[in-house]
Formats: structure tokens, sequence, C-alpha cells
């Protein structure tokens, strides 16, 4: 069970992550057009965006490890821990204010987290 939770815990870091790298890259952007140059140069040519994927497919190498061996129905409710470590991302990194009813859905997340990996 321990590993388990270190396993999904690293999974979802490596997400929230790789979502913050792309998001990094998307802000270093210019203006976004369908267009071979602003895809080459805006998307293929940035580091962010680069690191942010080869993060994502690492996570996503290890989310398919996780259901070849551990119930379903235990590992995929426990990535909404996903939300929380999102929405601490928002506010640390990207100095984004909270709410007090968003720490409310926080906590409810956590206490159904614990329910479900227990």
């Amino acid at each position: 069970m321990v590993k388990m939770i270190l396993l999904l815990l690293a999974n979802q870091l490596m997400l929230i992550g790789g979502q913050v790298l792309l998001k990094f890259g998307m802000q270093r952007m210019g203006t976004w057009s369908w267009t071979w140059s602003c895809i080459w140069h805006g998307v293929i040519l940035n580091p962010g965006l680069l690191l942010g994927v080869v993060l994502l497919v690492v996570t996503n190498l290890l989310w398919l490890y996780m259901l070849k061996v551990y119930p379903f129905s235990t590992i995929y409710p426990l990535t909404s821990l996903g939300f929380v470590f999102g929405m601490l991302s928002g506010m640390l990194i990207f100095h984004e204010t909270v709410t007090l009813l968003q720490w409310c859905g926080v906590v409810f997340v956590l206490i159904g987290c614990y329910c479900i990996a227990r």
C-alpha cells in the first residue's frame, strides 16, 4: 500500500510539473497561430514545452505500470490529488489567488483520498 501511494504521489507531482512547464512554455510564446512558423518556433523550439511533453510521457509510462499492478478502483480516484497539487502550484508558482471555497474543495478531496486509500 505504501509503494502504491508513493508511486501515485510521484505520478501526480510529475503530471503537475509537466503542466507547469507547459504553462511556462506557453507564456514564453508569442501570438498563437496555426502556421508552420508558429508551430516550429513557438512549440518545437520552446524548451518549456519540450521538457513538459517529455515529463508527461514519463508520467504516462509510470501510469501504465500502475494500471497493470494496482486496482483501477483505487488508483484512479486517488489521481484527484492532482487537483490539490495543481491549485497549490497555481498559488505558489503563478501567484494566483485561491479562495476559501477552493480551500474547502481541497479539504474534501483530501478526505476522499484518505477514505479511498484506507
